[in-house]
């Protein structure tokens, strides 16, 4: 194995199938060749993993409590039972785990991230990049107001840096960031949801963050607009490669044509999405581009002769109909 051994990957899900399974593969077969890679498993109840599954480590989400007990009874206070932002319980359990105290810098990578090249491309790039957190979309309150999880954030009293704000689901992690998180979410404090919580801490206790790549106000020098684009519109519509908004439904390996973009993260790819719920979410992006192309007068113009049609076939229909039963008489 070539680089260096204290770098991993931990591929994390929360679900399992035969397409998540090659797609970790995929990743373990091609990156294997910079850093060990792990998959974790996470599960609300203690149950065995999925049949065929043979995970490294398995996270549940009770025992979180035993490793940043503030943060877990925090998210029991706010979430009635749902992760939604305080994923990074399961995060920390993950990464302090045993298996992986070798490792001083431990990669994030959720089930549906995907890149359209060589996994071991990305990695031996990233091998140089610095940062205590290593992530995307990063902004500071001042240059995104209107971010909607902003409200979330609790500080303690007398913290004076401008807090920050990532998008995670790739992310690397510094053995000092993550032993500075378990200390600090432990106890009162900060509070949150975990994409302002993780990197203001880091923040203000001293830590440095960085941006993978993209072109955003912190990305270093020489990687501007390498590994992703972002999605600053977040409304469903086409844009960004690493996004909020569902990206795809076919993994690179299953469908390397609808990936157009090489060398780059895309996320998130939902391989468990039903039939329906693609069709729901092709119509929203369809929607989505009609608004960013057409102005709003010619929209409204649209949607009247859409209805407009609408009524005349429905009005066809009833007279074809009527003729049809006059002549069965």
């Amino acid at each position: 194995m070539t680089g260096t051994p204290a770098d991993c990957a931990v591929f994390l899900t929360h679900i399992w199938s035969p397409r998540i399974a090659r797609h970790f593969e995929r990743l373990r077969r091609e990156a294997g060749t910079v850093l060990p890679v792990f998959l974790a498993f996470h599960q609300h109840h203690k149950k065995p993993p999925p049949e065929g599954m043979r995970p490294d480590i398995v996270v549940v989400t009770d025992d979180c409590a035993q490793v940043v007990s503030f943060r877990h009874s925090d998210y029991l206070a706010r979430q009635s039972g749902n992760l939604w932002g305080y994923v990074d319980i399961v995060w920390l359990t993950m990464f302090l785990s045993p298996k992986l105290a070798a490792f001083g810098r431990l990669w994030l990578v959720e089930y549906d991230v995907d890149y359209s090249g060589d996994w071991a491309d990305f990695f031996g790039a990233a091998q140089t990049y610095e940062g205590d957190i290593l992530t995307a979309g990063l902004r500071s309150i001042t240059e995104d107001p209107t971010w909607f999880h902003w409200p979330s954030l609790v500080q303690p009293a007398g913290v004076q840096s401008d807090p920050l704000a990532a998008f995670m689901p790739i992310s690397r992690f510094s053995r000092e960031c993550l032993d500075t998180m378990r200390e600090v979410l432990a106890v009162p404090g900060w509070s949150g949801h975990f994409e302002v919580v993780w990197p203001s801490v880091a923040i203000a206790h001293g830590l440095t963050v960085a941006e993978i790549g993209g072109d955003g106000p912190f990305v270093a020098a020489g990687r501007r607009s390498l590994h992703y684009s972002l999605d600053k519109r977040n409304d469903g519509g086409p844009g960004g490669s690493h996004r909020f908004q569902p990206n795809g439904f076919s993994y690179f390996e299953e469908a390397p044509s609808k990936f157009p973009r090489r060398g780059w993260i895309y996320h998130p790819i939902k391989v468990e999405a039903t039939p329906d719920q693609i069709k729901a979410l092709t119509r929203r992006r369809r929607r989505a581009l009609m608004m960013r192309l057409v102005p709003l007068p010619a929209r409204e113009a649209i949607r009247r002769v859409r209805r407009a049609t609408l009524r005349l076939l429905r009005r066809a229909v009833r007279v074809c109909l009527r003729r049809v039963r006059s002549a069965l008489r």
